[in-house]
């Protein structure tokens, strides 16, 4: 199985400390958060992944190239005009066949654990999903027994408190779902209006719940997800590049 990952955009929230680095790329743990995501995914024996970049693109392709470093083969495409995370979905459709693939927010963090607990569903999809105490800021689901019925973005009054992390099972039925749907606010497309489409098609997408998680888009989430990294990924981050791509010479399964 495939990954695919969102990194397209420009962190808007987190300024200044992307005026000159994408939101992907910054440290948690002495590693950019685009890496930690890599190294849970390779830890699960998924090594081929697709990113989307757009803004500041170069930085991340100059740090990651073709994977190699990483024990995995690392494809790009380049979302040129930011206009949602369905766009940047469909812009990555030539690199997937007719299969299931992981698709991830660059910006989430979430434990490994989860990533197994995707792979393992035989449903059409599915989404991790996290409880809050206040939906309001984000994009909420509604469930049927284990199923997703629906998905409500950032209501004033949301139906549930389970939130929606952007880490998703999606089957090749996503890609024409994305060209069929209207855009939202602000004129973009999201992939979870997609997701919706299919759920009203008949498809069925389970929920899968995450005990922790963060949405790294704010200078207090992000000051955060550095506290908690080590724990939710079970990993040491604080080793340079350099040191991490020795120590996978020779051993493809050294994280």
């Amino acid at each position: 199985m495939k990954a695919l990952i969102l990194a397209a955009g420009k962190g808007t929230r987190l300024k200044p400390l992307t005026l000159t680095t994408p939101k992907a790329m910054l440290p948690l743990q002495g590693a950019p958060m685009l890496e930690v995501i890599l190294r849970q995914l390779k830890s699960v024996n998924v090594i081929e992944a697709v990113i989307v970049v757009g803004y500041l693109k170069d930085k991340i392709i100059d740090y990651f190239g073709d994977g190699r470093q990483l024990g995995m083969r690392i494809e790009y495409v380049v979302q040129e005009k930011i206009t949602g995370s369905a766009h940047a979905v469909l812009a990555a459709e030539r690199f997937f066949r007719d299969e299931k693939f992981l698709c991830i927010a660059a910006d989430s963090l979430f434990e490994t654990e989860q990533l197994s607990r995707l792979l393992s569903v035989k449903s059409d999809g599915a989404l991790s999903v996290h409880t809050v105490d206040d939906g309001r800021s984000y994009g909420v689901i509604l469930r049927n027994g284990k199923y997703v019925k629906d998905v409500i973005e950032k209501s004033p009054e949301p139906p549930s408190n389970l939130a929606n992390t952007s880490v998703y099972l999606l089957p090749h039925a996503v890609f024409p779902a994305c060209e069929e749907i209207a855009p939202g606010a602000g004129g973009e497309y999201q992939i979870v209006d997609a997701i919706r489409l299919l759920i009203k098609k008949g498809l069925w997408f389970e929920y899968v719940p995450v005990e922790t998680w963060i949405d790294v888009g704010t200078h207090e989430r992000y000051e955060e997800a550095k506290e908690v990294v080590k724990k939710v990924i079970g990993l040491s981050m604080n080793k340079p590049q350099s040191a991490m791509i020795v120590s996978n010479i020779g051993n493809p399964s050294v994280l």
